[in-house]
Protein backbone atom coordinates (compact mmCIF):
# COMPACT_ATOMS: atom_id res chain seq x y z
CA UNK A 1 0.00 0.00 0.00
CA UNK A 2 3.11 2.28 -0.48
CA UNK A 3 5.27 2.22 -3.78
CA UNK A 4 7.86 3.50 -1.86
CA UNK A 5 8.53 0.68 0.00
CA UNK A 6 8.57 -2.22 -3.17
CA UNK A 7 12.33 -0.61 -4.22
CA UNK A 8 14.78 -3.83 -2.75
CA UNK A 9 12.02 -6.67 -3.19
CA UNK A 10 12.20 -7.41 -6.83
CA UNK A 11 15.98 -6.54 -7.05
CA UNK A 12 17.23 -9.90 -6.39
CA UNK A 13 19.63 -8.82 -3.75
CA UNK A 14 19.23 -10.67 -0.17
CA UNK A 15 21.62 -8.19 1.69
CA UNK A 16 19.24 -4.90 0.59
CA UNK A 17 15.96 -4.56 2.05
CA UNK A 18 13.38 -2.50 3.43
CA UNK A 19 13.02 -1.28 6.89
CA UNK A 20 8.78 -0.83 7.52
CA UNK A 21 7.70 1.18 10.62
CA UNK A 22 4.84 -0.37 13.21
CA UNK A 23 1.54 -1.17 11.89
CA UNK A 24 -1.28 -3.14 12.38
CA UNK A 25 -1.37 -4.91 9.09
CA UNK A 26 1.76 -4.58 6.14
CA UNK A 27 -0.13 -4.92 3.09
CA UNK A 28 1.27 -5.52 -0.84
CA UNK A 29 -0.87 -5.82 -3.78
CA UNK A 30 1.05 -8.15 -6.58
CA UNK A 31 -0.34 -7.87 -10.35
CA UNK A 32 0.33 -11.20 -11.80
CA UNK A 33 1.83 -11.06 -15.37
CA UNK A 34 1.10 -13.73 -18.06
CA UNK A 35 1.61 -16.28 -15.92
CA UNK A 36 -0.44 -17.31 -13.12
CA UNK A 37 1.16 -17.13 -9.59
CA UNK A 38 1.37 -20.63 -7.61
CA UNK A 39 4.58 -20.46 -5.32
CA UNK A 40 5.88 -17.54 -2.97
CA UNK A 41 9.04 -17.15 -0.61
CA UNK A 42 9.71 -14.33 1.31
CA UNK A 43 13.12 -13.19 2.90
CA UNK A 44 12.77 -11.53 5.96
CA UNK A 45 15.79 -9.57 7.79
CA UNK A 46 15.17 -8.37 11.15
CA UNK A 47 11.74 -8.82 12.14
CA UNK A 48 9.71 -11.22 10.50
CA UNK A 49 5.70 -11.51 10.54
CA UNK A 50 3.33 -14.22 9.78
CA UNK A 51 1.24 -13.37 6.62
CA UNK A 52 -2.05 -14.56 4.56
CA UNK A 53 -2.35 -14.24 0.69
CA UNK A 54 -5.99 -12.57 0.01
CA UNK A 55 -7.92 -12.41 -3.19
CA UNK A 56 -10.89 -10.22 -3.87
CA UNK A 57 -14.34 -11.56 -3.15
CA UNK A 58 -16.72 -9.12 -4.33
CA UNK A 59 -16.55 -5.97 -2.08
CA UNK A 60 -14.13 -7.49 0.30
CA UNK A 61 -11.17 -9.89 0.39
CA UNK A 62 -11.04 -13.73 0.92
CA UNK A 63 -7.95 -15.74 2.50
CA UNK A 64 -6.40 -18.08 0.18
CA UNK A 65 -3.25 -19.23 2.08
CA UNK A 66 -1.70 -18.56 5.39
CA UNK A 67 2.12 -18.85 6.86
CA UNK A 68 1.56 -18.60 10.56
CA UNK A 69 5.23 -19.39 11.46
CA UNK A 70 7.84 -16.25 11.12
CA UNK A 71 10.54 -17.83 9.76
CA UNK A 72 13.44 -16.10 7.96
CA UNK A 73 12.59 -17.73 4.31
CA UNK A 74 9.25 -18.57 4.18
CA UNK A 75 7.63 -20.33 1.50
CA UNK A 76 3.59 -21.03 0.53
CA UNK A 77 1.89 -22.52 -2.09
CA UNK A 78 -1.86 -21.79 -3.60
CA UNK A 79 -4.17 -22.40 -6.42
CA UNK A 80 -2.64 -20.14 -9.25
CA UNK A 81 -4.02 -16.68 -9.08
CA UNK A 82 -3.94 -14.62 -12.69
CA UNK A 83 -6.03 -11.60 -11.30
CA UNK A 84 -4.59 -8.66 -8.76
CA UNK A 85 -4.28 -10.03 -5.07
CA UNK A 86 -2.86 -8.96 -1.94
CA UNK A 87 0.00 -10.02 0.88
CA UNK A 88 -0.42 -8.97 4.30
CA UNK A 89 1.62 -8.97 7.20
CA UNK A 90 0.30 -9.28 10.27
CA UNK A 91 0.79 -10.29 14.10
CA UNK A 92 -2.68 -8.77 14.97
CA UNK A 93 -1.01 -5.74 16.54
CA UNK A 94 1.74 -2.65 15.70
CA UNK A 95 4.62 -4.21 14.58
CA UNK A 96 7.50 -3.06 12.39
CA UNK A 97 8.60 -5.92 9.34
CA UNK A 98 11.83 -6.08 7.16
CA UNK A 99 11.88 -7.30 4.15
CA UNK A 100 14.46 -8.56 1.75
CA UNK A 101 12.87 -10.04 -1.01
CA UNK A 102 9.61 -11.48 -2.30
CA UNK A 103 10.00 -14.18 -5.10
CA UNK A 104 6.74 -15.47 -7.42
CA UNK A 105 6.33 -18.59 -9.06
CA UNK A 106 4.56 -20.39 -11.28
CA UNK A 107 3.54 -23.96 -10.68
CA UNK A 108 6.10 -26.65 -11.09
CA UNK A 109 9.29 -28.15 -9.76
CA UNK A 110 11.10 -26.46 -7.09
CA UNK A 111 14.55 -27.92 -6.96
CA UNK A 112 16.83 -25.90 -8.99
CA UNK A 113 15.16 -22.95 -8.56
CA UNK A 114 15.51 -20.13 -5.85
CA UNK A 115 12.69 -22.06 -3.92
CA UNK A 116 13.08 -23.29 -0.78
CA UNK A 117 10.20 -24.61 0.39
CA UNK A 118 11.09 -25.60 4.56
CA UNK A 119 9.67 -28.06 6.34
CA UNK A 120 9.02 -28.36 9.58
CA UNK A 121 11.48 -28.69 12.49
CA UNK A 122 11.74 -32.40 13.31
CA UNK A 123 9.30 -34.42 15.29
CA UNK A 124 11.63 -36.99 15.47
CA UNK A 125 15.23 -36.64 14.49
CA UNK A 126 18.07 -39.22 13.50
CA UNK A 127 20.67 -36.92 14.34
CA UNK A 128 21.08 -33.12 15.86
CA UNK A 129 23.44 -31.11 15.63
CA UNK A 130 24.10 -28.44 18.45
CA UNK A 131 26.53 -25.43 17.71
CA UNK A 132 27.15 -22.20 18.84
CA UNK A 133 26.80 -20.01 15.90
CA UNK A 134 25.59 -20.65 12.33
CA UNK A 135 28.27 -21.76 10.21
CA UNK A 136 30.17 -24.10 13.61
CA UNK A 137 27.93 -27.04 11.64
CA UNK A 138 30.01 -26.86 8.58
CA UNK A 139 33.55 -25.59 9.92
CA UNK A 140 33.58 -28.25 12.62
CA UNK A 141 31.60 -31.42 11.79
CA UNK A 142 32.29 -30.89 8.09
CA UNK A 143 30.07 -33.96 5.55
CA UNK A 144 28.21 -34.58 8.45
CA UNK A 145 25.06 -32.68 6.62
CA UNK A 146 25.58 -32.93 2.89
CA UNK A 147 25.86 -36.96 3.86
CA UNK A 148 23.33 -37.63 6.40
CA UNK A 149 20.84 -35.15 5.45
CA UNK A 150 21.67 -35.21 1.50
CA UNK A 151 22.97 -38.67 0.56
CA UNK A 152 21.15 -40.75 2.94
CA UNK A 153 17.99 -38.53 3.58
CA UNK A 154 18.01 -39.05 7.36
CA UNK A 155 15.96 -36.81 9.54
CA UNK A 156 18.78 -33.70 11.12
CA UNK A 157 18.02 -31.33 13.27
CA UNK A 158 20.37 -28.23 13.26
CA UNK A 159 20.31 -26.16 16.46
CA UNK A 160 22.22 -22.82 17.16
CA UNK A 161 22.65 -21.29 20.75
CA UNK A 162 22.96 -18.40 19.14
CA UNK A 163 22.11 -15.98 16.11
CA UNK A 164 21.18 -12.29 16.65
CA UNK A 165 22.73 -10.87 13.59
CA UNK A 166 19.30 -10.86 10.62
CA UNK A 167 22.01 -11.38 7.63
CA UNK A 168 24.15 -14.73 9.21
CA UNK A 169 20.44 -16.31 10.09
CA UNK A 170 19.69 -15.57 6.42
CA UNK A 171 23.53 -17.24 5.48
CA UNK A 172 22.60 -20.00 7.67
CA UNK A 173 19.70 -21.06 5.92
CA UNK A 174 21.46 -21.09 2.80
CA UNK A 175 24.32 -23.17 4.01
CA UNK A 176 21.69 -25.71 5.47
CA UNK A 177 19.38 -26.07 2.08
CA UNK A 178 22.41 -26.46 0.03
CA UNK A 179 23.71 -29.30 2.32
CA UNK A 180 20.37 -31.54 1.77
CA UNK A 181 18.88 -30.12 5.05
CA UNK A 182 15.01 -29.27 4.43
CA UNK A 183 13.74 -29.40 8.15
CA UNK A 184 13.72 -25.81 9.25
CA UNK A 185 16.30 -24.73 12.35
CA UNK A 186 16.03 -24.03 15.42
CA UNK A 187 17.36 -20.74 16.93
CA UNK A 188 17.81 -20.63 20.76
CA UNK A 189 17.94 -16.71 20.91
CA UNK A 190 20.43 -16.70 23.53
CA UNK A 191 23.25 -13.70 23.06
CA UNK A 192 26.42 -13.88 21.46
CA UNK A 193 28.84 -12.36 23.26
CA UNK A 194 32.33 -13.94 23.71
CA UNK A 195 34.27 -14.39 26.86
CA UNK A 196 37.85 -14.88 27.65
CA UNK A 197 36.48 -17.16 30.74
CA UNK A 198 34.15 -19.82 30.68
CA UNK A 199 32.56 -19.19 34.33
CA UNK A 200 31.75 -15.33 32.30
CA UNK A 201 30.20 -17.32 29.36
CA UNK A 202 28.20 -19.77 31.55
CA UNK A 203 27.01 -16.32 33.42
CA UNK A 204 26.13 -14.50 30.40
CA UNK A 205 23.46 -17.32 28.86
CA UNK A 206 22.87 -18.68 32.40
CA UNK A 207 23.72 -22.26 33.67
CA UNK A 208 20.40 -23.28 34.23
CA UNK A 209 19.62 -21.56 31.08
CA UNK A 210 21.85 -22.95 28.88
CA UNK A 211 20.53 -26.57 30.35
CA UNK A 212 17.21 -26.02 29.66
CA UNK A 213 17.50 -24.88 26.35
CA UNK A 214 18.88 -27.75 25.29
CA UNK A 215 16.62 -30.32 26.97
CA UNK A 216 14.00 -28.61 25.53
CA UNK A 217 15.19 -29.25 22.18
CA UNK A 218 16.47 -32.63 23.26
CA UNK A 219 12.63 -33.53 24.18
CA UNK A 220 11.41 -31.51 21.19
CA UNK A 221 12.99 -32.90 18.23
CA UNK A 222 13.79 -36.58 20.04
CA UNK A 223 17.35 -36.71 18.37
CA UNK A 224 18.81 -41.23 18.26
CA UNK A 225 22.58 -38.83 17.92
CA UNK A 226 23.61 -35.66 19.28
CA UNK A 227 26.65 -33.96 17.83
CA UNK A 228 28.32 -30.71 19.41
CA UNK A 229 31.68 -28.83 19.93
CA UNK A 230 34.74 -30.06 21.23
CA UNK A 231 35.34 -29.86 24.85
CA UNK A 232 38.42 -27.47 24.35
CA UNK A 233 36.00 -25.30 22.30
CA UNK A 234 37.97 -26.23 19.10
CA UNK A 235 40.57 -22.59 19.40
CA UNK A 236 38.82 -22.11 22.81
CA UNK A 237 36.09 -20.32 22.09
CA UNK A 238 33.81 -19.70 25.23
CA UNK A 239 30.54 -20.51 23.63
CA UNK A 240 31.86 -23.11 22.11
CA UNK A 241 33.10 -24.90 25.16
CA UNK A 242 29.82 -24.24 27.16
CA UNK A 243 27.50 -25.42 24.36
CA UNK A 244 29.64 -28.65 24.61
CA UNK A 245 29.81 -28.94 28.94
CA UNK A 246 25.85 -28.13 28.65
CA UNK A 247 25.34 -30.59 25.92
CA UNK A 248 26.43 -33.75 28.29
CA UNK A 249 24.57 -32.82 31.38
CA UNK A 250 21.50 -32.04 29.41
CA UNK A 251 21.32 -35.65 27.76
CA UNK A 252 21.55 -36.31 31.53
CA UNK A 253 18.84 -34.10 32.47
CA UNK A 254 16.56 -34.91 29.27
CA UNK A 255 15.94 -38.46 29.93
CA UNK A 256 14.90 -37.39 34.25
CA UNK A 257 11.01 -35.93 34.07
CA UNK A 258 11.68 -34.63 36.90
CA UNK A 259 13.73 -31.97 35.42
CA UNK A 260 12.39 -29.02 33.58
CA UNK A 261 8.69 -30.22 34.52
CA UNK A 262 6.95 -28.32 31.58
CA UNK A 263 9.33 -29.35 28.82
CA UNK A 264 8.80 -32.80 30.33
CA UNK A 265 4.96 -32.52 29.96
CA UNK A 266 5.02 -30.79 27.01
CA UNK A 267 7.07 -32.94 25.06
CA UNK A 268 7.74 -35.81 27.52
CA UNK A 269 10.99 -37.32 28.41
CA UNK A 270 14.08 -38.02 25.84
CA UNK A 271 17.06 -40.45 26.01
CA UNK A 272 19.65 -39.78 23.81
CA UNK A 273 21.51 -42.86 22.74
CA UNK A 274 24.80 -41.44 21.80
CA UNK A 275 26.62 -38.28 22.19
CA UNK A 276 29.85 -37.03 20.12
CA UNK A 277 32.25 -34.18 20.29
CA UNK A 278 33.88 -33.00 18.24
CA UNK A 279 37.75 -34.15 18.22
CA UNK A 280 38.63 -35.15 21.75
CA UNK A 281 41.91 -37.18 23.27
CA UNK A 282 41.37 -40.24 22.29
CA UNK A 283 38.86 -40.29 19.42
CA UNK A 284 36.46 -43.18 18.78
CA UNK A 285 35.29 -42.30 15.46
CA UNK A 286 36.71 -40.65 12.58
CA UNK A 287 34.37 -39.95 9.69
CA UNK A 288 35.33 -40.23 5.55
CA UNK A 289 34.07 -37.37 4.30
CA UNK A 290 35.97 -37.89 0.94
CA UNK A 291 33.70 -40.32 -0.17
CA UNK A 292 31.70 -39.35 -3.82
CA UNK A 293 27.69 -38.85 -2.79
CA UNK A 294 25.07 -39.64 -5.55
CA UNK A 295 22.77 -36.61 -4.41
CA UNK A 296 25.90 -34.27 -5.17
CA UNK A 297 27.06 -35.53 -8.30
CA UNK A 298 29.85 -37.23 -7.08
CA UNK A 299 31.12 -34.59 -5.15
CA UNK A 300 32.46 -35.12 -1.37
CA UNK A 301 30.74 -34.36 1.54
CA UNK A 302 33.88 -32.07 2.38
CA UNK A 303 33.43 -30.45 -0.68
CA UNK A 304 29.67 -29.50 -0.52
CA UNK A 305 30.30 -28.64 3.36
CA UNK A 306 33.17 -25.89 2.38
CA UNK A 307 30.78 -24.30 -1.06
CA UNK A 308 28.02 -23.88 2.17
CA UNK A 309 30.76 -21.59 4.27
CA UNK A 310 31.34 -19.70 1.33
CA UNK A 311 27.81 -19.25 1.82
CA UNK A 312 28.65 -17.59 5.07
CA UNK A 313 29.41 -14.70 3.32
CA UNK A 314 29.98 -12.35 6.44
CA UNK A 315 32.58 -15.14 7.93
CA UNK A 316 35.02 -15.18 4.79
CA UNK A 317 37.78 -13.69 7.15
CA UNK A 318 38.43 -15.92 9.45
CA UNK A 319 41.26 -17.90 9.35
CA UNK A 320 39.55 -21.00 8.68
CA UNK A 321 38.98 -20.79 4.48
CA UNK A 322 36.66 -24.17 4.44
CA UNK A 323 36.45 -27.01 6.84
CA UNK A 324 39.55 -28.72 8.01
CA UNK A 325 39.99 -32.10 6.10
CA UNK A 326 41.86 -35.01 8.06
CA UNK A 327 45.31 -34.43 9.72
CA UNK A 328 44.72 -30.76 9.55
CA UNK A 329 44.23 -29.01 12.62
CA UNK A 330 40.61 -29.21 14.22
CA UNK A 331 40.06 -32.01 11.86
CA UNK A 332 36.24 -31.97 10.81
CA UNK A 333 36.36 -36.10 10.35
CA UNK A 334 37.08 -36.67 13.95
CA UNK A 335 34.63 -37.43 16.50
CA UNK A 336 34.52 -38.69 20.62
CA UNK A 337 31.74 -40.82 21.27
CA UNK A 338 31.09 -39.28 25.11
CA UNK A 339 28.10 -41.25 26.00
CA UNK A 340 26.06 -44.20 24.66
CA UNK A 341 23.07 -46.22 25.77
CA UNK A 342 24.23 -48.90 22.78
CA UNK A 343 27.89 -49.38 23.09
CA UNK A 344 31.16 -48.30 22.21
CA UNK A 345 31.77 -47.63 18.13
CA UNK A 346 33.62 -50.81 16.96
CA UNK A 347 33.92 -50.13 13.44
CA UNK A 348 33.99 -46.69 13.02
CA UNK A 349 32.96 -44.27 10.03
CA UNK A 350 29.53 -43.78 11.18
CA UNK A 351 27.70 -41.52 13.80
CA UNK A 352 24.81 -43.66 13.92
CA UNK A 353 26.10 -47.29 14.46
CA UNK A 354 24.08 -50.05 16.58
CA UNK A 355 21.24 -47.71 15.54
CA UNK A 356 18.23 -48.40 13.13
CA UNK A 357 17.00 -45.95 11.62
CA UNK A 358 13.30 -45.78 11.81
Amino acid sequence: DNSLACGYLVDHNYVRGDNLASKVEHIFYVTPGKTPVAQIEVFFGTHMLPYRVERQDGAGWATVARVTEAWAQSYVRLEPIAEKFRIVFSDGQRSPLTLKEILLFSEGETEGTALKPWRDPCEKADVMTLVAHPDDELLWFGGLLPTYAGERQLRVQAVYMTCENALRRQELLNGLWHCGVRNYPLLCGLKDVRYSAVDAAYQCWGRETAYKTIVRAIRRFQPDVLVTHDILGEYGHTQHIVTSDAAYQAVLLAADPGYDPDSAQQYGAWQVKKLYRHLGDAPTTRMDWQQPLAAFGGQTGLEIAAQAFKMHASQQDILWPTPPGPGEQYDSTVFTLVYSTVGPDEAGNDLLEHIEAE
